[in-house]
C-alpha cells in the first residue's frame, strides 16, 4: 500500500505541474478549477495512510530518503510554495488555479517523500 501512495503521490504532482505549466501557454486550455480538485482531494488518502503508518517515526522515515530525491523533491516543493501563495502566476484570470495546484504539490511532496522513506524502511 505504501508504494501506491508514493505512486498517487507522483501522480498528483505530475498532473498539477501540467495544469500549472498549460497556464503559461498562450493558446493552453483554460482549466476549471476542478481539475486541481480532484489531487486536492487525493491527499486525503495520502496523509491518512503515511500518518498512521509513520506515526512518530517521521523523521527517521525521512532520514531514509535518497539525498538525490530528497532534493529533487524540495525543490518540486519550494515551486509549488511559490505558486500556492501567488509569487509566480499563468496567464491572468488563473491565479486561484496555480494557488490551488501549488499547495497540491507541496502536500504531494512532502508525504510522498515520507513514504519513500517508508518503502526504503520496510514499514
Amino acid at each position: 500500500m505504501t508504494r501506491g501512495t508514493v505512486a498517487l503521490a507522483i501522480g498528483a504532482v505530475l498532473w498539477c505541474a501540467f495544469v500549472i505549466a498549460s497556464t503559461f501557454l498562450p493558446g493552453g486550455p483554460s482549466w476549471p478549477p476542478v481539475a486541481v480538485y480532484l489531487p486536492g482531494f487525493l491527499i486525503v488518502p495520502v496523509v491518512l495512510h503515511t500518518l498512521f503508518r509513520a506515526r512518530s517515526n517521521v523523521l527517521l522515515c525521512l532520514a531514509h530518503v535518497p539525498k538525490s530525491v530528497l532534493l529533487t523533491g524540495f525543490t518540486i516543493a519550494v515551486g509549488g510554495w511559490l505558486f500556492s501563495f501567488g509569487a509566480i502566476a499563468g496567464k491572468p484570470g488563473t491565479e486561484t488555479l496555480c494557488a490551488v495546484a501549488g499547495l497540491v504539490i507541496v502536500l504531494h511532496v512532502a508525504f510522498g517523500l515520507i513514504g519513500v522513506g517508508m518503502v526504503r524502511t520496510g514499514r
